[in-house]
């Protein structure tokens, strides 16, 4: 303390001795000092800090951004800004601002999140329906965070429910989406049946009649439909619209050397979903597979009666014997053909796929000034036109090059066409025309006021310190101006007083006091009028007093002083 006091009292007796220009120098220096002290300080912390942005740019909603927002502000940081949807932070401190987010468990939500919660913290003391129960909520939670990644959706509140009465198996189930679109623009008709879709397909057993779409943009609810006719019809218009889009993707590529061209595509689909045909044809002989035949013959005789019976009469040879009538002979045939045919046929069975493509047409729109610059380029490689003014582009020339271009466009175009049905077609596919492209006015360029406006808002610091630094030097000139000077060439020249002058001043009794200073006499001015008065000091200081009060009798004084010694 003691040496603070000690140095505060030097400081203050070096101001106190310097001269009034010393101190206006002094202050103003100090002043630059602590003005450019203060701009390298703002200069350090804002402009030369490196940032980065908060998880790598990603992009957040209003609830994920007011959260950060105070999970920034509770741990007293304050070097972020805010981008649009994302946060900027510097660098160096990225860590900080990381560990803020995670202590105030503002984590970005994803998709799983809230099933992971869920999952985490359940105990094997809840109760069953208290698990479901969270089950249910962290579901619902994933699909609204599902929903809030869609580039048009700002907010998403998904809700479900079923009828627990009674003890149906098959329990009827619903839901409700309330969907806050993306700067309240409200959602197409395509987009809120895409989002009912995504609900249906996320909950076991719902069925799109069951769901309910809020835009809280338009206050419009959208219900859904399980009509198969509405899928179907869906699912044309989304054929023809990716069509379309394909097909004007790759004009746009292949036309892209004729300027800033509009396009237009047409695409007509065959309603036929899917086709299928079965066709048996018979043939004219049929076709045996079995034959049986079976055949049965038989021959019987009967021999006539003769003799006597017995072995007596048989037995013996060379007897007589009685003439009677011949044995009797029959014979049996009997046949059997069994035989098993069937007709030929032939079966034909074809499918082909729904959709195709039936009409395609293009509407192309060129803009005047490519005209005119195709007419100048080809003016300007023709070698015959060396040397020579262009024409004006006039209606002939401008229907022959309009002509030709139109060909060229309608050549390219038809490559990419493809139909599906046969034969020619009588209608023209592409449609060339042209439209005036008015020059824009180029924007007049800033004013000499602004452009030294803007100057002066960027450069006001530098030039702050400039007039302090000019000022300085001006009041050391003014300082050094004012300073006494060492130069005794008018004292040494008697301040050019003629020495005939001299002469006549009284000088007697000039150096008779032996102690006193120079003063003038009193009553007795005139005999004695000037008496130089030794004060045992520096003889210079008296002689300069004396110059001051009577310069002219300091001269003779002088001169006689000089005389004598010369003498």
């Amino acid at each position: 303390m003691n040496q603070f006091t000690q140095f505060a009292q030097q400081v203050q007796s070096l101001f106190v001795g310097m001269t009034p220009q010393a101190r206006l120098l002094s202050v103003l220096l100090a002043a630059a000092i602590a003005v450019s002290a203060g701009i390298l300080v703002s200069g350090s912390a804002s402009g030369t800090q490196k940032t980065t942005y908060l998880f790598d740019g990603q992009t957040f909603n209003e609830s994920q951004l007011s959260r950060f927002e105070v999970a920034f502000s509770t741990a007293g940081l304050r070097d972020w800004e805010r981008v649009g949807s994302r946060i900027r932070i510097p660098e160096s401190t990225k860590g900080v601002y990381y560990k803020a987010v995670s202590d105030s468990k503002a984590m970005p939500d994803t998709p799983f999140s809230a099933i992971d919660e869920a999952t985490s913290g359940t105990n094997l003391l809840d109760s069953t329906k208290l698990v479901e129960a969270r089950q249910l909520n962290a579901r619902l939670k994933a699909l609204s965070n599902a929903l809030k990644t869609m580039p048009f959706v700002e907010e998403a509140y998904v809700n479900s429910d079923q009828d627990r009465t009674g003890f149906v198996a098959n329990r009827q189930k619903t839901a409700s989406v309330a969907i806050r679109p993306r700067g309240n623009v409200p959602l197409t008709p395509a987009q809120a049946r895409h989002i009912m879709q995504y609900i249906q397909k996320s909950v076991a057993g719902l069925k799109a009649a069951d769901i309910a779409l809020l835009d809280l943009a338009s206050g419009q609810t959208t219900l859904g439909e399980d009509d198969p006719l509405i899928l179907e019809q869906e699912r044309y218009y989304q054929v023809k619209r990716q069509q379309e889009m394909d097909l004007r993707r790759r004009a746009k590529e292949l036309l892209a050397d004729y300027g800033d061209i509009r396009l237009e595509v047409n695409v007509e689909i065959d309603p036929t979903l899917s086709e299928e045909t079965n066709r048996m044809n018979y043939d004219p002989k049929s076709t045996t597979i079995s034959a049986i035949t079976s055949r049965k013959d038989s021959d019987s005789a009967k021999n006539p009666v003769a003799g006597r019976p017995g072995t007596g009469p048989n037995a013996t040879l060379n007897q007589s014997q009685s003439i009677t009538t011949p044995e009797q002979v029959s014979k049996a045939k009997e046949s059997t053909e069994s035989t098993k045919q069937v007709v030929g046929s032939t079966l034909t069975s074809i499918r082909k796929v729904g959709l195709q493509t039936k009409y395609v047409s293009f509407s192309v729109l060129v803009p005047h000034s490519y005209y005119k610059r195709i007419y100048k380029k080809e003016w300007d490689e023709n070698p015959a036109n060396n040397g020579k003014t262009i024409p004006a582009l006039d209606d002939a020339a401008f229907t022959l090059l309009k002509e030709k271009i139109e060909t060229n466009i309608k050549n390219i175009l038809t490559a990419i066409i493809q139909t599906s049905t046969p034969g020619e077609d009588k209608f023209p596919r592409v449609t060339v025309g042209h439209y005036v492209d008015f020059e824009t006015p180029e924007p007049a360029p800033p004013s000499l006021v602004q452009k030294a406006l803007d100057w002066l808002s960027e450069s006001w610091q530098t030039l702050l310190l400039a007039a302090v630094a000019l000022a300085g030097i001006f009041s050391m000139r003014g300082f050094v101006k004012s300073a006494p000077t060492s130069n005794d060439s008018a004292f040494e020249k008697g301040f050019d007083i003629p020495l005939d002058d001299a002469l006549d001043i009284d000088l007697t009794g000039l150096d008779d006091e032996p102690v006193g200073s120079l003063e003038a006499g009193g009553e007795g001015a005139d005999s004695n009028p000037l008496r130089l008065k030794t004060t045992g000091g520096d003889v210079k200081k008296d002689l300069t007093n004396m110059v001051r009060e009577n310069p002219d009798a300091a001269a003779t004084l002088l001169r006689n002083w000089i005389s004598g010694t010369k003498e």
